[in-house]
């Protein structure tokens, strides 16, 4: 049986997970998220490349 602590912490650890989770989908970008593809990508690397100043984010996320 686990220690009351480590339960705690291990629930304490899975909220905050949660959230950032959360924050990175909904929070000040506003959530903009998009699917790359040959239609979208020259407006993809216009927003890119003009936000020059600004703080980007790229994920890549490959299934394989």
């Amino acid at each position: 049986m686990r220690n009351p602590k480590t339960n705690n912490l291990l629930l304490l650890v899975a909220v905050v997970l949660v959230l950032l989770g959360g924050w990175c989908l909904w929070g000040p970008s506003g959530g903009g998220l998009i699917s790359l593809n040959e239609g979208n990508f020259a407006q993809f690397t216009g927003q890119f490349d003009s936000a020059a100043s600004d703080e980007r984010v790229l994920v890549l996320v490959s299934p394989t």
